[in-house]
């Protein structure tokens, strides 16, 4: 694929670019660009040069990462679709969930890039320490996901949309410290975010709501703070990401 991108960008002309000449209605000569896919084949060379320097573990790791961070956006979709609901509902409501995902990687990022310098030389424990808290924070959900006190139901876009923003907390959390730990650069990191929580969401509207079910989903958030964990520490004390 990159090499196909690669076909239509990289012949350039003598003044730089790739260009042909025309002439406008006047007879004089212009200079006209030929429509390219720059933009593209940037992405996929940023996204094939950070797999080229992260080994097969660290790229495991990185996407178990994202997969685990985005679990919320599952377990807060949880019985928002109900039988009677427009069959649009099951792909409009995964798809809200994981632009908001999306959004908060540029937001958190931006924010993060604000005071970043003043982090430097702590960077490393500062990701370790917030990879911590999302774990915290997904083991205290999982308790409450236990009690039944995790079920929503909403009336209207409003309601979806401050449910979708509680769900991408984790990943605003995280995205403040992007400068120091973003897994594939960001562009990249931020449509795997955006497609993890849109699949959570997804599979997770699609399960008839039964008493046993909340057992299981809050083992699912529970397994998703062990694994945070343990991704944390092998941040903190290994090279494998």
């Amino acid at each position: 694929m990159l090499a196909v991108c690669c076909l239509f960008t990289r012949f350039p002309s003598s003044r730089g670019g790739t260009t042909k000449q025309s002439r406008s209605n006047s007879g004089e000569p212009v200079t006209v660009g030929f429509p390219d896919f720059l933009s593209l084949c940037g992405l996929l060379e940023k996204f094939v040069y950070f797999c080229s320097i992260m080994t097969i573990q660290a790229i495991i790791i990185s996407v178990l990462f994202i997969v685990c961070l985005t679990v919320p956006a599952g377990t807060h979709s949880l019985g928002l679709v109900k039988a009677d609901d427009k069959p649009s509902q099951k792909w409009f409501i995964p798809l809200f969930f994981g632009v908001f995902q999306g959004v908060f990687v540029m937001f958190g990022s931006f924010l993060g890039g604000l005071f970043a310098h003043l982090i430097t030389y702590i960077a490393k424990y500062m990701v370790f320490g917030m990879m911590l808290v999302v774990a915290v924070k997904m083991f205290v959900e999982s308790m409450r996901i236990l009690k039944g006190k995790m079920l929503y139901t909403v009336s209207n876009d409003t309601e979806l949309a401050l449910l979708a923003i509680m769900s991408g907390f984790n990943t605003l959390l995280m995205s403040l410290m992007g400068p120091y730990f973003m897994p594939f650069g960001e562009s990249w990191y931020m449509l795997a975010v955006f497609v993890a929580g849109f699949l959570w969401s997804f599979f997770a509207i699609r399960i008839p709501f039964e008493p046993k079910i909340i057992k299981k989903v809050s083992f699912v958030e529970f397994s998703a703070a062990v694994f945070m964990v343990i991704i944390a520490i092998l941040y903190l004390f290994t090279d494998l990401i």
